[in-house]
């Protein structure tokens, strides 16, 4: 938990990298710990859509390229590193280096993009989830 803390602080730094996020309406309806507790989620993720580019995939979408699972693909200015994807999964985190790896989730992600709301209409979808609670 300490890890990912440090990663959040790492997003208000002046280096700050670029960061676009993807995240299903399903994850901001979901009743997990509350009300309030869903409330403050809902309010740190309005907050978090202040430094990086944070969309949401409505469930309108339907049927998706993500529904396999989440994952975390890395992209690099510099041809020095190559792309990297990362998987978590119940047992451990599986990286995958080779370029047929990472076109496929850079194809699937690209999908996703553009199923998913625009970032003000995301902001916005949260903002109306927030006041539902």
């Amino acid at each position: 938990m300490a890890v990912r803390m440090q990663r959040q602080e790492i997003l208000t730094a002046d280096s700050a990298p670029r960061v676009c996020v993807i995240e299903g309406e399903a994850a901001l309806r979901a009743q997990v710990g509350g009300p309030e507790v869903m409330k403050a989620q809902l309010g740190a993720l309005q907050e978090l859509a202040e430094v990086v580019e944070l969309q949401v995939l409505p469930l309108s979408a339907g049927a998706h390229a993500g529904v396999m699972g989440s994952f975390v693909l890395f992209s690099f200015p510099t041809p020095a590193f190559s792309d990297v994807v990362c998987v978590e999964h119940r047992t451990g985190t599986l990286y995958m280096e080779t370029p047929e790896e990472t076109d496929a989730y850079t194809l699937t992600f690209d999908s996703l993009r553009s199923a998913a709301l625009s970032p003000t209409e995301s902001l916005d979808m949260i903002t109306r989830v927030k006041q539902e609670l």
